[in-house]
């Protein structure tokens, strides 16, 4: 049998849609979403992630913050939060490049942007570099879309409100992410909890995880 390409020691029994050759197991799991860009459809990355998924101590910390916002918050904002959600997908269609810690990065930024203007002084804090800027614009015009003053809305979003928004979606990157620097994780999660049209009829499907 042939070695792996990558360690040269051990039998290569894997085929790696990334690499498109045959690599060792211990390769695989070694360097999974780190220096191989695994796509989410590869076999073994799902068989992995499931297996991490099962025995990954809860953050406790981290779940008890999102817990924190309770239904409530899900329930009034699930529209939005659908609209964000089909963005990122919509964005990772389109930049195949796109992973987890780009779409934290974005929403950091945005935060960050939110905070300067709910001080009174509006300054952008951009993400760095062309695909994580694309996103930010994205997902920036549509909290400028729902802050707008419209008379056709009863009600528009404050920027304490989109702050909030934007916490609870840093926390569920931090809970839905392998934290590899090319996990693509946290968008498979957001891309599924976010599917449908989103309504006030019929709400995004994102829940606390």
């Amino acid at each position: 049998m042939a070695r792996c390409p990558l360690c040269a020691e051990r039998s290569a029994k894997r085929f790696c849609p990334a690499k498109g050759e045959t690599i060792c197991a211990v390769c695989c799991g070694t360097h999974r979403e780190i220096d191989i860009d695994c796509p989410s459809s590869c076999v073994y990355l799902k068989a992995g992630t499931s297996y991490e998924s099962d025995r990954k101590p809860i953050d406790a910390t981290l779940y008890a913050r999102v817990q924190s916002f309770g239904v409530e918050f899900i329930q009034h904002y699930g529209p939005v939060l659908g609209m964000i959600g089909q963005a990122v997908t919509q964005e990772r269609e389109s930049s195949t490049w796109l992973v987890d810690n780009d779409v934290d990065e974005v929403y950091k930024a945005l935060s960050a942007t939110m905070k300067t203007l709910s001080s009174g002084i509006y300054y952008e804090t951009l993400p760095d570099g062309p695909i994580r800027l694309s996103l930010f614009r994205k997902l920036k015009g549509i909290f400028d879309a729902l802050m707008e003053p419209s008379g056709a809305e009863p009600r528009r979003l404050r920027v304490s409100e989109v702050l909030n928004i934007l916490d609870f979606l840093i926390l569920t990157v931090a809970l839905n992410s392998s934290g590899r620097p090319r996990s693509r994780q946290y968008l498979g999660w957001i891309a599924e909890a976010s599917g449908g049209v989103a309504s006030p009829e019929n709400p995004s499907r994102l829940i606390i995880p």
